[in-house]
């Protein structure tokens, strides 16, 4: 929100979801537009245009969870990947 708002304009929201999908699907249907990180550009097959934000202030933190005692041998990799 606070990029609208910084750029002068409250958007009207109708629709809502956390599934990238799910909100390509619906930028898709031209129900509207989204702001989605870079990371989920990739991987999708749709017809929507990607057009990077650059030089805004906001950003955005990331987590990665796993249950102790995991014994997957692709947690040390995953792990190392993030660090």
């Amino acid at each position: 929100m606070s990029i609208c708002e910084d750029q002068g304009f409250s958007p009207r929201i109708t629709h809502k979801s956390v599934h990238a999908l799910t909100i390509f699907k619906l930028v898709e249907a031209g129900l509207g537009v989204a702001i989605v990180p870079t990371s989920l550009k990739q991987g999708y097959d749709l017809k929507v245009k990607f057009i990077e934000l650059k030089d805004i202030p906001q950003k955005t933190e990331l987590y990665a969870v796993w249950k102790k005692g995991n014994r997957n041998p692709s947690l040390s990799h995953v792990l190392r990947l993030l660090q």
